[in-house]
């Protein structure tokens, strides 16, 4: 089986060039007021940082840097907002883990005010922690007006649970984003433990993986490094970019209160990437468990997209991609990059987005200082550059087939060669002759062998090694018919589901060329 390329420690200077060009460019179009960038390293990497770049600058006044105001770079503390959900997910998970909570207890057990908060219908179960996590619970969207809570106290909250909340579907029944939900959870952290929530990720997850420059309180950062946020204008010229004042955490803080560097959500990121790394279970272990931060990693709730524009036919080829949302966590899958796993956050003042390639760990992080700035498609435009321009960084990593199905593999082309029934019955599982008997299946062998235009003479060639791994009990082989327009000889094999297993499928057909 041919081997993926090594991916490089470090990208070439053409590839750091263009991505730099990219994101200098959103500053010049005046698109953001300054933005830090970086390359997140992958699972075959010991540097966490791969590339990293910046433009503008961290405060405009007039279209001018303010007095005083330094450039944006690499370590710029900027606000990460909508992305500190990923940390208020874990949280739950761990204290999960740890048997203080479940994920289908009721949030009332938790936070009692809101016990009658939620419109439901009679024969509705109760909102539970898990549709909170996955956005299912059915609250109103409420982008922008949870990025305005930030600073509410847990009194005011529970005046407000106490007048209610509204709802736009039934529970468990759709994808509706809730900043709401997650100030819910973060009380629900408060409960559990008797502290606060942000305490709980500052003990649990930033001073255990080193993240001095992640804070929730600016307080404990350096100030001297801080991005202001900037809200944008109705110019189209630098002197959009007006500064806005910062809120401090409150209870809405653990939907999107922390603030961070470049450097420190690549830490984060790498270490929920991990989960899917070849060594995952050596990693991390004593924070959140290899399976826990997969389970973050999964889509649980499907979030619908719009179709594609129609075709002439008037039908639509389809959708760009499949999204939905896991534990904090957005997942998609693309026709070209494959699975990402990613975040947004936007915030009065700020941008924000971290991605990473599932299969890889290869991954990009964009802090921006304006309010909406286009940090997710300028960083999904760099992974891309990064597939396009570095082959090999982005590939998954080959499918293995099980030392059985290579065995079975081996006894099946020895069958088909020589009709041997010692080898048959062996190997074969007891549906197999109930499905087609054994002349059968040699008699459909040597019509795709026909129709390709080979003889039994094409199957001396055929080793287990040189399949396609379609999974670690299915393989499959492809022989070319002879001449670009005759179809091709296809043999697939598949095991059946017990640990020692015998193939439940041996297929031979005539398919088209490619």
């Amino acid at each position: 089986m041919p081997s993926t390329p090594a991916a490089p420690d470090a990208l070439p200077e053409s590839v750091r060039d263009q991505i730099t060009r990219l994101f200098a460019d959103a500053v010049t179009g005046h698109r953001t007021a300054g933005v830090t960038w970086a390359v997140v390293g992958g699972h075959d990497h010991d540097p966490a940082v791969l590339a990293h770049g910046a433009a503008g600058h961290r405060e405009l006044v007039d279209g001018a840097p303010a007095p005083g105001s330094a450039p944006m770079d690499r370590a710029t503390i900027s606000r990460i907002a909508s992305m500190t959900k990923s940390f208020t997910a874990a949280t739950l998970l761990a204290l999960r883990d740890e048997g203080k909570l479940q994920l289908d207890d009721p949030i009332a057990r938790y936070v009692p005010e809101a016990a009658g908060s939620f419109e439901t219908a009679a024969d509705d179960p109760e909102i539970t922690l898990r549709e909170l996590l996955t956005m299912s619970a059915g609250l109103v969207t409420d982008n922008p007006w949870g990025d305005r809570q930030e600073s509410m106290t847990r009194e005011q909250f529970a005046s407000l649970l106490d007048g209610g909340l509204g709802h736009v579907h039934r529970p468990d029944t759709g994808f509706e984003y809730s900043n709401t939900g997650y100030a819910l959870l973060g009380r629900a952290i408060d409960d559990v433990t008797g502290s606060d929530y942000t305490a709980q990720i500052r003990s649990r997850f930033l001073e255990p993986l080193g993240m001095a420059d992640t804070a929730f309180d600016i307080e404990a950062l350096d100030h001297s490094r801080l991005a202001t946020g900037h809200r944008i204008g109705d110019r189209s010229d630098a002197t959009r970019f007006e500064p806005v004042p910062l809120d401090r955490p409150g209870v809405y803080g653990a939907m999107a209160g922390l603030f961070s560097t470049v450097d420190d959500v690549a830490t984060w990121m790498r270490f929920l990437a991990a989960a899917d790394a070849p060594d995952s279970a050596a990693r991390d272990q004593a924070l959140l468990s290899t399976t826990s931060r997969r389970e973050m990693q999964q889509l649980r709730r499907h979030h619908p997209l719009p179709a594609l524009p129609a075709a002439e036919d008037g039908t639509s080829p389809g959708f760009d991609r499949i999204r939905g949302y896991g534990y904090g966590l957005v997942i998609e899958h693309f026709p070209d990059l494959g699975e990402v796993v990613s975040h947004s956050g936007g915030y009065p003042g700020y941008g924000s987005f971290m991605v990473w390639h599932r299969d890889s760990g290869v991954g990009v992080v964009a802090l921006a200082n304006s309010k909406y700035a286009p940090a997710t498609p300028l960083s999904m435009q760099t992974l891309r550059i990064l597939q396009r321009e570095v082959p090999g960084l982005l590939e998954r990593p080959e499918k293995q087939p099980a030392p059985r199905t290579l065995e079975a593999a081996t006894a099946a082309l020895t069958w088909l060669r020589t009709d041997d029934d010692t080898v048959a019955d062996a190997w074969f599982a007891h549906n197999m002759d109930l499905d087609t008997s054994r002349e059968e299946r040699q008699r459909r062998l040597d019509t795709a062998l026909r129709a390709a235009g080979l003889d039994r003479a094409a199957l001396d060639y055929l080793r287990p090694q040189a399949a396609t791994v379609i999974s670690p009990a299915q393989l499959r082989w492809r022989v070319p018919g002879r001449g670009e327009s005759t179809p091709s000889l296809r043999i697939d094999l598949l095991m059946d589901p017990r640990r020692e297993a015998l193939v439940q499928s041996l297929d031979t057909t005539a398919v088209a060329p490619r």
